[in-house]
């Protein structure tokens, strides 16, 4: 069957158009660290991806390891793809405080991985927020070709990666579409056009970001949302109202949005 719209085509569209000249994740991994550190996200998937003791698991994209350091205390062996090494020192010190050594990091874009030479073929294939390349198929093709058993893809659910309060949108003079993205049903679309019909599952998520300073909280929501100079001192005064203090010094705001979960299980499409 011919689609009627090359969602993978779109993708490439959105991602020339948003991407720009790229992230520099070495210089964003100590605040992206800082921020998700209290994240509870891990101890919500972990259980839904059925994993046993001696599977092996690949975390794609996996950061400052938010996802791979609590997933080795389920496994036999995780591999993180991350090839920012401002990212990936964290995640080895993470390991090193939980006293984990069941990991290998594999410092490539997940672009340039080749599966049989740089990665073997794992039981399980988790990506969390990390489809940030151009061909949207070719990378979950990979992502499939890599799993053994099955592939967990997390990603956004709505409008934005990033929510922001209505309130601070009115004071930015956004408009309904300004900040635009391609959201888990694309991915769903694409899998469906590979015919893969991944298993979908849809929840609100509630966090708690933390920064050391307010200048720290104001790099971020810029950085992520890509906010022209002339704006971020209305990110600063928002952000100086709705920031609470900790005990420790540290400075907090809750955010929530949607987030998506696709699985598959690689045995239902052998059978």
């Amino acid at each position: 069957m011919i689609p009627f719209v090359n969602y993978n085509e779109l993708w490439s569209l959105l991602h020339q158009k948003k991407r720009g000249p790229g992230v520099d994740w070495d210089k964003r991994a100590p605040s992206f660290f800082r921020a998700v550190s209290n994240s509870n996200e891990a101890d919500e998937i972990i259980p839904a991806m059925d994993l046993l003791p001696g599977d092996t698991v690949i975390d794609m994209g996996a950061g400052t390891g938010r996802f791979a350091i609590p997933l080795a205390k389920h496994v036999s062996h995780v591999t993180a793809i991350e090839p920012s090494s401002g990212m990936a020192s964290y995640l080895k010190q993470g390991m090193a405080k939980a006293g984990l050594s069941n990991y290998s990091v594999v410092s490539k874009r997940w672009e340039d991985v080749e599966v049989g030479k740089d990665i073997q073929v794992h039981d399980i294939v988790f990506a969390s927020n990390s489809l940030g390349f151009p061909n949207l198929a070719d990378g979950l093709k990979k992502l499939d070709a890599a799993a053994k058993r099955a592939v967990h893809i997390l990603w956004f659910a709505g409008p934005d990666r990033h929510p922001m309060d209505e309130e601070l949108k009115i004071r930015l003079g956004y408009k309904p579409g300004d900040s635009f993205g391609f959201d888990y049903i694309v991915i769903a679309h694409v899998l469906h056009d590979m015919g893969i019909y991944a298993n979908i599952r849809v929840d609100p998520i509630k966090s708690m970001h933390t920064y050391d300073s307010l200048d720290e909280a104001v790099t971020w929501w810029a950085e992520r949302r890509d906010i022209e100079p002339e704006k971020i001192p209305v990110i600063r005064d928002y952000l100086k109202e709705k920031l609470s203090p900790l005990d420790n010094g540290r400075l907090s705001m809750p955010r929530k949005g949607w987030m998506a979960h696709l699985w598959w299980e690689k045995r239902n499409f052998e059978q």
